[in-house]
């Protein structure tokens, strides 16, 4: 008897529970948080090498970005937490145990205008016999809240800081493993 009234309180307190986190306000959405596609990789290779599979030094990962946000009292701005898994892979041409990441974290609008941009680094030491390692950064983003806006009309987007040739490398590595055709500008 003492074990089924018991279950029946716990019944009716979650009830409860829920009952009361309905009535309140709900939380405004939180701006979108994404890993930028074609910037989603890195891949370093071994100066004055080429660019096959054996001149591989380093090759960084964005693997997993998730966020979380709190607003101000009077919805005039929002400060978003943003982490993000990064990982990266000794490669065949690595010369010595350190590598360092440049990435970057950027706020965009609904017509995708840059509004924010900052990079950051993450330095990855391996262990003599250690090809692998992975890191959890964690950001912190405030975005002012226009008017007629609201956060779910920004977005937070991460990637890498790549150059030029790293972009097309990236792009060619994409057609090569999809085999679908590359859209134009891209």
């Amino acid at each position: 008897m003492v074990f089924g009234g018991g279950l029946r309180l716990m019944a009716v307190a979650a009830v409860a529970g829920i009952v009361a986190a309905c009535t309140g306000t709900p939380a405004p959405p939180c701006p979108g948080v994404s890993i930028l596609g074609d910037a989603s990789e890195i891949t370093l290779f071994a100066p004055g090498r080429g660019q096959d599979l054996t001149d591989v030094a380093y090759r960084g990962s964005i693997e997993r970005v998730a966020g979380s946000c709190d607003y101000t009292r009077a919805g005039d701005s929002v400060t978003n937490t943003v982490a993000a898994r990064l990982v990266a892979t000794r490669g065949p041409a690595a010369q010595g145990n350190e590598s360092t990441f440049v990435y970057f974290v950027a706020v965009v609008d609904k017509e995708e205008n840059i509004l924010a941009r900052e990079r950051f680094e993450s330095r990855f030491t391996f262990d003599a016999n250690q090809r692998q390692a992975a890191a959890i950064e964690e950001i912190e983003q405030i975005i002012p809240i226009r008017a007629d806006l609201r956060g779910l009309d920004y977005d937070i987007l991460v990637g890498f800081e790549l150059s030029p040739e790293q972009l097309e490398f990236n792009r060619q590595e994409r057609q090569r493993r999809t085999g679908l055709p590359r859209l134009p500008g891209r």
